[in-house]
């Protein structure tokens, strides 16, 4: 690594905490977010692939949260924009946390070059807005960021949270009985489709819509399992894998939303037995450290 990884978060985190919408009281990233209490099913179809029971087979408890991706905890629903989906699984041995948004390739590929996108976006003091050639610039020196640009650039406003597919970006592995690793990807498939709003309203409340949709009857998605081949990157989350194998591990059944009455991380690296992290995966490091702090912000009074 370039920089050791705690210096880098130091330096991320305090950089978003400057931001004049961060709140101490919310997350310094994905601070409006909607809890929702569920279920995960397993499929059976990743039997022989990973000795992690709960994707094998049975149900888990699941805790999820949306959001959206920035520090602004009153930031308006009814902009396109990208969201986040975070599912807190509790199986029988430890747990295990699917952290997705819905871009399908981050931005960047390791802490500094992060940086220096929060300096590219940040609002020019004239305007209040970013500057656009700013912007451009940081695209031109960094051409692995295309992917995630032309994917923000094409975004929409969904119809509701559970009408976007939801990405892991990163890889990680399946580990059998004999240890031997299988690199994999996951989306998180919305069971009825991807929904839009071509003119969305100003008062949409996507919190009030997903709690009105699971009172109805609930919401699903599917866990699709993209299953890696041997020059699939590993290391790198800017990287959109080619179309791969794919199998359905299961389904997520959401029931209701529930109020967020006590600080809860989700961090991708809480991966039980049976699933292995990328060793070289620089922006994966620092999320399990930059999320850390941001809950020690949190919860110091």
């Amino acid at each position: 690594m370039s920089e050791g990884i705690d210096a880098l978060a130091a330096s991320i985190h305090d950089t978003l905490r400057a931001a004049p919408t961060s709140s101490t009281r919310h997350r310094a990233l994905h601070a409006k977010g909607t809890m929702a209490t569920g279920r995960f099913t397993a499929s059976g179809a990743l039997a022989g692939l990973t000795t992690a029971s709960h994707l094998v087979s049975g149900t888990t408890p699941a805790t999820v949260r949306f959001s959206h991706p920035g520090g602004d905890p009153h930031v308006a629903d009814a902009p396109p924009g990208h969201r986040g989906m975070a599912v807190h699984l509790r199986p029988p041995a430890g747990v295990h946390d699917l952290v997705g948004v819905s871009s399908p390739a981050f931005l960047v590929r390791d802490g500094r070059s992060f940086l220096e996108l929060l300096a590219a976006r940040a609002p020019d003091p004239a305007t209040g807005a970013p500057d656009p050639a700013r912007m451009l610039a940081f695209v031109e020196a960094h051409p692995e960021s295309l992917p995630g640009v032309e994917a923000a650039m094409a975004v929409r406003t969904p119809t509701s949270y559970t009408t976007l597919a939801y990405h892991g970006l990163h890889t990680f592995f399946l580990v059998d009985g004999g240890g031997s690793r299988q690199p994999f990807r996951w989306t998180l498939q919305p069971v009825d489709g991807p929904g839009f709003l071509e003119v969305p309203p100003e008062d949409l409340d996507l919190e009030v819509e997903l709690a009105g949709r699971l009172a109805r009857g609930g919401a699903a998605f599917d866990l699709l399992v993209h299953l890696g081949e041997p020059d699939d990157p590993t290391d790198d989350p800017t990287a959109v894998w080619p179309e791969r194998p794919t199998r359905v591990a299961g389904r997520l059944d959401l029931d209701m939303v529930v109020a967020e009455d006590r600080p809860v991380i989700f961090d991708p690296t809480n991966v039980p037995d049976g699933i292995a992290l990328p060793e070289d995966d620089e922006i994966l490091q620092l999320r399990r450290a930059v999320y850390g702090l941001s809950y020690g912000v949190r919860t110091s009074g």
